[in-house]
C-alpha cells in the first residue's frame, strides 16, 4: 500500500511491523521477537504435559509467508523435527526419529510446524506419527495467540530505534523508503527496490517488474538473496544437527 502511495506522488516511510518476519529487505521485522517468545513459552509448557505422559505433540505456529517462526523456535526449544516451506520435509524421517529417540528411552517430542505448509498438514502429520510409532500423539494450533502480548526489550528497541530513523528522513526531506535492519544497523532502503526484492525472493514477479532497475541493482537483488536463502539453510541444519 506504501509503495502504491509513493509511486502516485504521496511521500511516504514504511516500517517493517509482521510478526513473520516476511519481509525481504530487513533481517527482522516488528513483532518477530515477540512471536518466537510466545511460541517458546507455550512449547515449554506443552513439553511439560509430553514428557508427563510421554507423548508427541504437533505445534503449528504462525508464519504464512515465511518458516522464520518455526526454524528458530525449532533450535531454541530443541524440538524433534521442523517442517517449514522453504525446506523438502520427509515425514517418514520424523517418524523414523521418534522412533529411534523411544527406543533409547526419550519420553517427550515435539514436532513445530509453520503455517504455511496449509491447515490440513499438521493434523494430518500428527495422525501419521501416532499410527507409525506407536507414541501417543496431539496436535496443536498456536494460531493467534502467537501475535498477542507484550513486547519483547528487542521489539520495543527496534520498533524505537526504526520510528527515530524514519523521522530523521522525513526531516531531511527524504521519502519512499523503508526502514530496514540489515547486518546490525538500520538503514533505509528505497520502497520500490524493497518491493520487488521481495517479490523476486517469493518467486511473485510480474512482468515488466524489474524494468526500471539496472543491471547492478538486479544482481544487487539476487546477492541478498543468496545471502537469505543461506542464512535459512545454515539455521535449518543447525536444527537438524542439535536435534539427532
Amino acid at each position: 500500500g506504501a509503495t502504491d502511495l509513493s509511486n502516485h506522488g504521496i511521500p511516504c516511510i514504511g516500517i517493517p511491523a509482521t510478526i513473520d518476519n516476511d519481509i525481504t529487505s530487513t533481517d527482522n521485522t516488528i513483532g518477530f521477537d515477540t512471536a518466537m517468545n510466545t511460541v517458546i513459552d507455550a512449547v515449554d509448557k506443552l513439553r511439560d504435559t509430553c514428557e508427563s505422559h510421554a507423548r508427541c505433540n504437533v505445534v503449528e505456529v504462525m508464519g504464512r509467508g515465511a518458516g522464520d517462526i518455526a526454524l528458530n523456535t525449532s533450535i531454541a526449544t530443541g524440538a524433534t523435527a521442523v517442517v517449514i516451506p522453504e525446506f523438502p520435509h520427509d515425514d517418514d524421517a520424523i517418524c523414523a526419529k521418534i522412533k529411534a529417540g523411544r527406543a533409547l528411552g526419550k519420553r517427550n517430542f515435539i514436532v513445530i510446524v509453520s503455517e504455511g505448509l496449509g491447515g490440513e498438514y499438521a493434523p494430518a502429520l500428527a495422525k501419521k506419527i501416532e499410527a507409525e510409532t506407536g507414541v501417543e500423539t496431539k496436535f496443536a494450533r498456536l494460531a493467534h495467540i502467537v501475535r498477542g502480548g507484550s513486547p519483547t526489550l528487542k521489539d520495543r528497541v527496534l520498533a524505537s530505534t526504526m520510528g527515530a530513523v524514519a523521522v530523521e528522513e522525513l526531516l531531511k526531506g527524504n521519502s519512499n523508503l523503508v526502514i530496514c535492519e540489515k547486518k546490525g544497523k538500520i538503514v533505509a532502503v528505497d520502497i520500490n527496490y524493497a518491493l520487488i526484492l521481495d517479490r523476486m525472493y517469493k518467486n511473485k514477479l510480474k512482468d515488466g517488474d524489474l524494468d526500471r532497475f539496472s543491471e547492478k541493482e538486479i544482481e544487487k537483488m539476487k546477492k541478498e538473496i543468496r545471502e537469505k536463502q543461506q542464512t535459512m539453510a545454515r539455521l535449518y541444519g543447525i536444527s537438524k544437527t542439535i536435534n539427532l
